[in-house]
């Protein structure tokens, strides 16, 4: 596999992580916000640890990556579904079944030549869209900041901390391809896990209150807190979500969907090194068979432990380095 820059590893994490939260429902508060940032900086220390160890996995670790990854692009699938009538994808709002099974054949044929062009071309590409997605962000908190009620940050806490940072930990589902790939970084990987930590919290932080400035007074009624936001707090006149808006949400499901079938081709290569050729394909379709068992379901506590095993796994399951 091709070496890819440490800031092109944390673009893809990140993509990922970011399209989880646009795809997160139920109350916010600045309670999610702390629950979020401590789940990071806990993940950060675990992630340290990872980068002290070797970079090649045994056996039995890249097989639980595999199923980690398959399990993770399932949820990606069914969040996509679950979110895409709040957001207006028309094909799968008007015809249900066959538009998610639309969306899950365009999505697989994106995959499959992203799969062909390798790591390191997604990689760049990622960094466009993740300029594009802070782009994105930055216009909507700087019309929320103009045109938001600030006493909307302190919406009451429902759920209590340890819940908080039970979903942010569920919002780390990039865990997996961050241990798989993290041999590819050029230089060390104690900086890549830090610009990507580091990013991610900033962007967090960023995107939670702007959802609390614009939704809190309306939290109880909000089904996707983060759409509701860029709905409202859009600097252009519109009844429906903003183009820009739609576009970065159709682009970042599309490269965190990418990233977990590329990890788990990498990782079919590594177990069966005699299975050449199909096996994009072969992710890909047990991906949208995961889809189709969670679909519906978020699955919280069942993300939270598989996000946490991941990072306790990685420096566990490491072959050690040659003296």
């Amino acid at each position: 596999m091709n070496s890819i820059s440490k800031r092109q590893l944390a673009a893809l994490l990140l993509i990922t992580d970011m399209f989880e939260l646009f795809c997160f429902s139920g109350n916010m508060s600045l309670e999610t916000l702390y629950g979020v940032l401590a789940g990071i900086a806990l993940q950060l220390l675990a992630a340290l640890v990872l980068a002290s160890k070797g970079t090649e996995l045994k056996k039995w670790a890249a097989v639980f990556y595999l199923a980690y990854a398959v399990f993770f692009g399932g949820t990606l699938f069914s969040a996509l579904w679950r979110t895409s009538g709040e957001v207006y994808i028309p094909s799968e709002s008007g015809n249900g079944v066959w538009g998610r099974l639309m969306i899950a054949g365009v999505i697989a044929l994106v995959c499959l030549y992203s799969s062909s062009t390798g790591i390191k071309s997604v990689a760049r590409a990622s960094a466009i869209a993740a300029a594009t997605g802070i782009l994105c962000l930055g216009i909507d908190f700087v019309s929320a900041a103009f045109n938001a009620d600030w006493s909307n940050i302190t919406a009451p806490e429902r759920n209590g901390f340890i819940y908080e940072i039970m979903r942010g930990t569920a919002l780390s589902g990039s865990l997996g391809s961050m241990a798989v790939l993290s041999g590819t970084v050029k230089g060390e990987r104690s900086r890549a896990f830090v610009w990507y930590f580091t990013a991610k919290a900033i962007m967090s932080a960023v995107l939670i209150l702007t959802v609390l400035s614009v939704t809190g007074r309306i939290m109880d009624i909000t089904d996707f807190p983060v759409v509701t936001a860029a709905q409202l707090s859009q600097p252009f006149d519109a009844q429906r979500i903003d183009a820009l808006f739609l576009v970065v949400f159709a682009v970042f499901a599309v490269f965190s969907i990418a990233l977990q079938v590329m990890t788990g081709a990498y990782l079919i290569k590594q177990i069966f090194p005699r299975f050449v050729r199909w096996r994009s394909s072969a992710v890909i379709v047990m991906i949208i068979g995961a889809a189709w068992v969670i679909s519906g379901r978020e699955l919280l506590p069942v993300r939270a432990c598989a996000a946490s095993a991941a990072l306790i796994i990685a420096p566990l399951g490491a072959k050690k380095s040659a003296a």
